[in-house]
């Protein structure tokens, strides 16, 4: 589940009073809560928001079966795109999405009102009703005040807390330059991270195809400059992404990284391509491994420089590289196609709207595409619907993979 929950498995939900060890999770997530709406606010973030009120319960509905149940009905909203969920001392339950969701928004609501034998009511019968709503839709920024005003109530009721630090502020061009003096020197092999694409047979199980590998940016960011947010500015993080470019493809060149290597993508600027760390990486690459490197790159780098990305293609592809259009969503799908743009796979991250996505005439080059992010067997049912094979997500990594057999194709 894309959620950030956490169990507070010990509460005693008849009395409505966590204990201790609960009472501080529960404020942790409060304050988590609060920290999100707050970056709504100043970032102008765009979100769907719904509270489950499940404080306006009697006591004798809310046995730990119960919040079980409501939990498990609030699953489609929990696979929404950039869902969190947050579970609060109260026995309130939050969700935060990005998206419209209304398939998943109107199948957690039904099963919630059915499962606690509350009927649907419009907001103008809720407000006339002096029963309170157990179901509430919200719309962030806008309604950031009324998830604001439940949360300094709930921290209120108990110790005083601090509020939540606000955002970090983005890197501008002294803390870039210091951030990547510092980077120059730090062990990054310490911040590799390696992620799965496998390929789902026939019979349902799953065989290794590549691996990612890449540097994690979240953990880099928070050990070299944690006063800083590193995304947060687009320019000057893209600017990063070359130095880390540098930096990964001058680890992966040493001979204990290539020898015995699979098959394995990096993320690549178009740049990068045609730096000299990656001609020095060409030549340490051996024989066995040709045509098994992927270079996964954005499609900004494309729409930002057409005649930079078809050179770095042309001659990636000649050194036996394939090239991978990373990130894409179904906004992007239109504006790109594979006999146009001559690449060898597209990634497509999976996200709840995908559920009513027609593929169309990509269906045609179903088995390059891999699909992203597949958390859910929601994810995995689609991706094999439309015929897509290949996958990388927390559901292909729960059902394990076999190893890898006779290289990448």
């Amino acid at each position: 589940m894309n959620s950030a929950v956490n169990h507070a498995s010990g509460a005693t939900l008849r009395r409505r009073e966590p204990r201790p060890d609960a009472a501080e999770a529960g404020q942790q997530e409060t304050l988590r809560l609060a920290a999100l709406i707050a970056e709504c606010v100043t970032a102008g973030i765009a979100r769907r928001a719904c509270i489950l009120h499940l404080s306006h319960l009697p006591p004798d509905r809310l046995r730990p079966h119960h919040l079980r149940m409501a939990k498990s009905a609030l699953e489609p909203l929990a696979n929404a795109d950039r869902a969190r969920l947050f579970e609060l001392p109260t026995t309130d339950i939050v969700v935060v999405w990005r998206g419209e969701a209304e398939a998943a928004l109107s199948a957690s609501r039904t099963a919630i009102l059915q499962l606690f034998d509350q009927e649907e009511r419009s907001p103008a019968e809720a407000r006339q009703s002096a029963r309170s709503p157990l179901w509430e839709n919200l719309i962030l920024p806008q309604d950031a005040g009324r998830l604001l005003t439940l949360t300094e109530t709930i921290l209120n009721r108990t110790e005083q807390l601090p509020l939540p630090p606000p955002p970090a502020p983005p890197l501008d061009i002294t803390a870039l330059a210091t951030f990547e003096a510092r980077l120059s020197r730090a062990d990054v092999a310490r911040f590799a991270r390696r992620r799965q694409i496998c390929a789902r047979l026939p019979d349902g199980s799953f065989r290794l195809r590549w691996e990612k590998r890449y540097l994690s940016i979240s953990e880099l960011s928070a050990s070299l400059d944690p006063e800083h947010s590193a995304r947060a500015d687009p320019w000057l993080f893209r600017r990063l992404t070359r130095t880390l470019d540098r930096r990964m493809l001058a680890l992966l060149a040493a001979q204990s990284e290539l020898n015995g290597a699979g098959p394995f993508a990096l993320n690549l600027n178009v740049s990068s391509v045609l730096s000299s760390e990656f001609l020095r990486f060409d030549e340490a690459v051996p024989q066995i491994l040709r045509g098994q490197v992927m270079i996964d790159v954005l499609p900004d780098d494309l729409l930002a420089d057409p005649a930079a990305f078809l050179f770095a293609r042309d001659f990636a592809q000649a050194r036996g590289y394939r090239i991978t259009l990373r990130s894409m969503t179904t906004d992007l799908l239109p504006v790109f196609s594979f006999k146009q743009i001559g690449v060898d796979f597209m990634r497509l991250r999976w996200s709840a709207d995908l559920a009513t996505h027609n593929l169309g005439e990509l269906r045609a080059h179903a088995g390059s595409l891999v699909l992203t992010d597949t958390d859910t067997p929601q994810a995995l049912l689609w991706g094999g619907a439309n015929g897509i094979t290949l996958f990388s997500g927390r559901a292909v990594a729960q059902a394990g993979a076999r190893p890898l057999h006779g290289g990448m194709m």
